[in-house]
């Protein structure tokens, strides 16, 4: 790759980070995921944006039983190890190209929206971390526990939204800039 210019390796870190996170991210929601509600009739951790309760908790890890719960251990999580990452690149990468032509200060605002994709993977990794201690303690679970690893859901949700958010008005207002311009022969 000495060959490329900075953009142009930036241009393929974000596209690489990309493909490899949506394959990750599909390989989640079908797989594991879809097993693990299938196995619980529940919806697992990772796809209830608006976080659980204490009661639906202990439910969820109840219903999973002895399998569910090394699904959840031992394919789910390893997957979401490596997607927090994968989106926060890509994410906030593409934030950044696809702002890039557009004037101060909005570029720099778009530039500064795009630290919440990192917050949003940062977020998926606390969420991890308090998942598998919930997974591991099982009916010994806290409900302190379950409040933390329920906010950094809901945590990991909201930001994602919001960089998701910026994400698709960057790619807009990209769009119609160069719409403009090629328009406009001046």
């Amino acid at each position: 790759m000495s060959g490329l210019s900075s953009a142009q390796w930036s241009g393929r870190l974000i596209v690489t980070a990309f493909v490899l996170g949506m394959i990750t991210y599909l390989t989640m929601i079908l797989g594991p995921l879809a097993e693990l509600e299938k196995i619980a009739g529940l919806k697992p951790f990772d796809l209830r944006p608006g976080g659980y309760s204490y009661d639906s908790a202990r439910d969820l890890i109840a219903a999973l039983g002895q399998e569910g719960r090394r699904i959840y251990l031992w394919r789910q999580i390893p997957l979401d190890t490596a997607y927090p990452a994968l989106f926060a690149i890509s994410v906030a990468g593409a934030i950044c190209w696809f702002s890039r032509i557009l004037a101060a200060p909005l570029n720099g605002l778009f530039r500064a929206v795009s630290y919440t994709a990192y917050l949003a993977g940062m977020a998926d990794y606390l969420e991890n971390a308090l998942i598998v201690t919930m997974l591991n303690s099982g009916a010994e679970m806290s409900p302190s526990l379950t409040r933390f690893a329920s906010a950094a859901t809901i945590s990991k949700s909201v930001l994602t939204s919001v960089a998701m958010t910026a994400l698709l008005l960057a790619i807009i207002l990209f769009l119609a800039l160069k719409l403009k311009r090629s328009g406009n022969p001046n």
